[in-house]
């Protein structure tokens, strides 16, 4: 009898804690929006460029993903770290705007709050596919770069002769990643100082092309620069990055570029000769810099901001295209106002894409 009444014990007891394990492993549902209805499509429009598999951060391509990692996601959103944010809204109408508009955060708070439901999978959108590689004009395979395990931040420069024997217009260069598992961001310049930028690769913004009837100016005989920004992985990697340049048609006009540079005082100005209209902006801040501000001063007094970074994140370089382009007379004064937290022997600068407004 004391044998029968001990194994009923058992087996009580293990189903208590199995029940009890289930209440722990599934929060109560209080929320109407669903994983496979609603969550998916924002992760798809804000997160899975930088969050698929065998990219830079952890995957957030399934419900199991996601569920996983709920309170961590909900973490990283309220304390705005994530998706990484330099320029927010109202410091200019950018394409491609990277952070969450105020909808999509309280659909993602109250899905995570309200237990995490998944919903039906016959709401699950096609899956986001990847973009092909289209060949250019002249290819240039950058020499490979060992990328050492767990380094949060790894920057090389990579300088190499110019393949072209004169002068040259394009209308984008492409850029390869060898392992978007490791690479954050790549650009490339003219020159050795980065003169003037005329490529990038980000994982949520592939090979920004130039804007219609537009294209970036080659010179012939001048090297480039590649800068590289890498995040390690869990093991060494090996990338091996390559380069397309897709040459422009006749008819296309130069796109020149504006160095707005901030001394370590942390100032710095640059006056308008001629009326400009500026494209976009290229934002290279030193690893000491909090925050920066390019403001346009036009000579009837008024002023605009044209670039806002309250929270600079130099591991997160990036390029911002105005999704207008903003038309500056002569005699503007572009100020960059920045603070730092420490001294530093890097200037912070702005490289803006820009044009004459008027034919010269």
């Amino acid at each position: 009898m004391t044998r029968e009444i001990v194994l009923v014990s058992a087996v009580a007891l293990a189903l208590v804690a199995a029940l009890s394990t289930a209440a722990v492993a599934d929060d109560p549902v209080s929320s109407n929006v669903r994983f496979n209805r609603e969550i998916i499509r924002v992760l798809q429009r804000r997160c899975l460029a930088c969050h698929a598999r065998g990219g830079v951060a952890v995957s957030l391509e399934t419900y199991r993903d996601v569920r996983d990692w709920g309170r961590a996601i909900r973490e990283e959103i309220v304390e705005q770290r994530m998706p990484p944010v330099t320029a927010p809204p109202g410091s200019g109408r950018f394409e491609d705007p990277l952070g969450l508009t105020a909808r999509e955060t309280a659909t993602l708070l109250g899905w995570i709050d309200g237990g995490m439901p998944r919903g039906d999978d016959r709401d699950l959108p096609p899956p986001v596919a990847d973009e092909l590689p289209v060949a250019g004009d002249a290819h240039i395979a950058l020499p490979e770069q060992h990328v050492p395990a767990r380094e949060n931040m790894v920057i090389r420069r990579v300088t190499i002769d110019s393949p072209l024997t004169g002068d040259q217009l394009v209308t984008r260069v492409d850029i390869h990643p060898g392992s978007r598992a490791v690479m954050r961001g790549a650009f490339v310049y003219q020159g050795r100082r980065d003169e003037s930028w005329v490529g990038a690769w980000l994982p949520w913004q592939h090979n920004v092309a130039a804007p219609p009837e537009r294209a970036f100016r080659l010179t012939g005989g001048a090297p480039l620069t590649v800068v590289l920004y890498y995040r390690g992985a869990e093991e060494p990697v090996v990338d091996h990055t390559t380069i397309d340049l897709h040459f422009a048609e006749n008819g296309r006009a130069p796109i020149d570029t504006l160095d707005v540079e901030a001394a370590a005082a942390g100032a710095g100005e640059l006056s308008l000769t001629r009326p400009t209209t500026i494209w976009g902006a290229h934002p290279l801040v030193a690893a000491a810099t909090q925050s920066l501000e390019l403001r346009a001063r036009r000579p009837d007094g008024s002023s605009e901001v044209l670039l806002w970074m309250p929270s600079a994140r130099p591991e997160w370089p990036q390029v911002l295209v105005l999704q207008e382009p903003v038309t500056l007379p002569a005699g503007t004064v572009l100020t960059l106002a920045t603070q730092r937290s420490g001294a530093s022997p890097r200037a912070d600068r702005v490289l803006l894409s820009a044009w004459p407004a008027t034919p010269r």
